[in-house]
């Protein structure tokens, strides 16, 4: 609307949209932000076993590591599709020969003997 007052040569108000939409591009940056936090911590808080970027468990026979992925959510563009966690599954079947489970999406679990 900014551009559309400015183009037919309303310059004030034009300058007075432009404000309010900086405004509230900025109110929906917070916003987006709370919410990616609430979501990382519910996630965190729902995960058997507690995770953060990457997680190691030892048991008797092995090391279980925990790789996070993520899921996609924050990829531009409703067509395309999340690089990194095919990426990832690539690397670990091709480059080092490694199964690979996900027990939850965008959680990898990789078992070393």
């Amino acid at each position: 609307m900014a551009r559309h007052a400015y183009l037919v040569g309303y310059k004030a108000l034009a300058k007075e949209l432009s404000v309010k939409g900086q405004l509230h591009n900025m109110q929906m940056k917070a916003a987006h932000g709370k919410a990616q936090e609430s979501i990382y911590r519910q996630r965190l808080e729902s995960s058997e076993p507690k995770y953060a970027e990457q997680w190691k468990r030892r048991t008797r026979k092995h090391v279980q590591v925990y790789i996070c992925v993520g899921t996609g959510h924050h990829t531009r563009g409703t067509r395309t599709p999340a690089r990194l966690p095919v990426a990832v599954q690539r690397y670990l079947l091709e480059e080092e020969g490694l199964d690979y489970s996900e027990p939850q999406p965008g959680l990898l679990r990789v078992r070393l003997y």
